[in-house]
């Protein structure tokens, strides 16, 4: 899944503090439409990826794990920076997942991403909220019916995001 490009780039953007950028302050049920929530799991390049892009449309990413706690617990945080109109969802194959006794277990996204894809469809309203997923991996049957982008290595994935950013209303710089 891993180019050595891919590599070096993450190892060298490690290297480089990220630039952190306050979210705007947004009053109780209002959100920002220049923002863009970003859901992930332990795939760091296809964080960096999604990021990157969004930033090139001239919105701002939200990666949670960036944004300052200011003491507040994981779920406090989620709600406090999803003020946003559009929530892109990353499921990457992350874990690994079966029934009990079961000995053969599917790739599966982390359990916060499936936690946080609900809680953003139910904030912000299903329409609004753009699940991709990589590679074959299983996706969660409790929210069936979602569509799911395949977060290709080709980059096709980025015509749907757009697609998606422009139904919700937003304003995208190419």
């Amino acid at each position: 899944y891993i180019t050595q490009q891919q590599l070096d780039a993450s190892q060298a953007l490690k290297e480089i503090p990220s630039p952190v950028v306050p979210p705007a302050r947004t009053k109780s049920g209002e959100f920002t439409a220049s923002q863009v929530f970003i859901v992930h799991g332990h795939d760091e390049i296809a964080t960096l990826e999604m990021s990157d892009f969004i930033t090139s449309l001239g919105l701002e990413p939200i990666i949670l794990h960036i944004q300052a706690s200011s003491g507040r617990t994981i779920s406090e945080k989620i709600e406090h920076y999803s003020n946003v109109g559009v929530g892109i969802v990353l499921y990457t194959p992350c874990d690994i997942g079966s029934k009990v006794g079961d000995l053969t277990g599917m790739y599966r996204a982390r359990q916060n991403v499936v936690f946080e894809h609900g809680y953003l469809m139910a904030k912000i309203g299903r329409k609004n909220v753009c699940a991709l997923v990589k590679g074959d991996i299983e996706t969660p049957n409790d929210i069936s019916g979602v569509v799911y982008v395949p977060l290709d290595g080709s980059g096709g994935w980025k015509m749907e995001v757009s697609k998606e950013l422009k139904a919700c209303g937003y304003t995208l710089n190419f």
